[in-house]
């Protein structure tokens, strides 16, 4: 029997997707027209995402294929879809059903690298602050974090295969907890290996109540690259009560100093635009903190109603409003990303060179043309570079 991995979303989906194109060993193909059964790793983040992976499954289906669907929407959003052809397996069932099915068994180490230069470390999975706009929370499950040994196993075995910038992932890094060790532990320990075998470390997606003081501190201190992806939805303490989340608190301050340290530091966010208690004043209030803060890149998502969140039963904001701020907030994101890009031409940053792209990939994840090289190199800024 022949089996194909694909995975839709996050880097968690791209780690757990890579044990198993590992574990399956020969019986593992990479197309999915050669395979009997299909793993499925889905995404259902948004209703564009779920369309995607119902689109995927309809194909495969009706060319006869078998396909074991798991990681997010298995408990609620794709329980419609499962039949005689279509198995739903909750991602932290997923070891227990292949040992059943054919006595498979995926590594619980593997030096994941989908790129030469850049390895991904899932470090933990779940989540359980439950925002309300949040399906993956009622999806993936409770936090489960792995073992700090193995995390830095991991590390090892990828120092060993010349991987030279590793990416810390979790659906939550800020729940990984060991003991009486918790995310900053981590990243320290995990910083400090990472010095020791001359690598980098970049934090996936950070929340704001992750940027305090000590980890302002490890920036000065350890190998972790300028650059922080901060899951933001909005800069309105008003709206981020009504999605059950934490207000921003002193993260303005925090940036500030982050960016005092270096002038370069980039900061990213994702934004939800149009939820449903967001008000103008509230949507302006996120455009001027971007602004202000001369954020590099801005990921801009509409609201999308997911089932069985609490955000799914209140009452949305007319679909013109939520377009137009839509592109009010993509057109600001566009200006600071050139803005960002202007202010960093000709100087020099730290970068890895990604051998499937022909680019290097500074600190500050700028993309840069570049020729090959090994390890971290300085390069410039050129006229072409940009921010994906």
């Amino acid at each position: 029997m022949k089996f194909a991995v694909h995975v839709f979303g996050c880097k968690v989906n791209q780690y757990d997707a890579a044990r198993w194109t590992i574990g399956l060993g020969e019986n593992y193909v990479a197309q999915p027209n050669e395979a009997d059964v299909i793993v499925l790793f889905s995404c259902v983040v948004t209703h564009k995402a779920e369309a995607e992976v119902r689109r995927f499954v309809q194909k495969w289906k009706v060319q006869g294929k078998k396909i074991i669907l798991t990681g997010c929407g298995t408990n609620i959003t794709l329980t419609d879809v499962a039949d005689k052809s279509v198995t739903l397996i909750p991602v932290d069932q997923l070891d227990s059903l292949m040992q059943e099915l054919g006595g498979f068994s995926a590594p619980e180490v593997i030096p994941f690298y989908p790129d030469r230069s850049r390895g991904f470390v899932k470090v933990e999975e779940g989540c359980n602050w439950h925002c309300t706009y949040c399906v993956s929370s009622l999806e993936r499950g409770e936090v489960r974090s792995r073992p700090l040994a193995e995390i830095l196993q991991e590390i090892r075995l990828m120092s060993e295969k010349g991987i030279s910038e590793v990416v810390l992932t979790g659906t939550n890094l800020m729940l990984w907890r060991e003991g009486e060790k918790n995310y900053l532990d981590l990243i320290e320990c995990v910083s400090k290996i990472a010095a020791e075998y001359n690598m980098r470390v970049r934090l996936s997606s950070v929340y704001p109540e992750m940027v305090n003081a000590r980890l302002i501190e490890f920036f000065s201190v350890y190998p972790l690259a300028r650059h922080l992806h901060i899951s933001l939805q909005s800069a309105s303490d008003k709206v981020l009560k009504g999605m059950n989340r934490a207000p921003l608190g002193d993260l303005t301050q925090m940036l500030f100093q982050l960016r005092n340290l270096d002038s370069g530091f980039a900061f990213t966010a994702d934004i939800i635009v149009g939820y449903p208690t967001e008000t103008e004043q509230d949507f302006l209030m996120t455009m001027s903190f971007l602004s202000d803060l001369r954020f590099s890149k801005v990921h801009v998502f509409p609201f999308s109603v997911r089932s069985g969140t609490p955000a799914s039963q209140m009452r949305v904001l007319p679909s013109t409003v939520v377009k137009k701020r839509a592109a009010l907030l993509n057109e600001l994101g566009e200006t600071l990303r050139k803005s960002f890009i202007e202010s960093q031409k000709k100087s020099y940053r730290p970068a890895v060179y990604l051998r499937s792209e022909n680019l290097a990939l500074t600190d500050n994840y700028i993309y840069v043309p570049s020729k090959p090289f090994w390890g971290i190199k300085h390069v410039p800024i050129v006229e072409n570079s940009y921010i994906m």
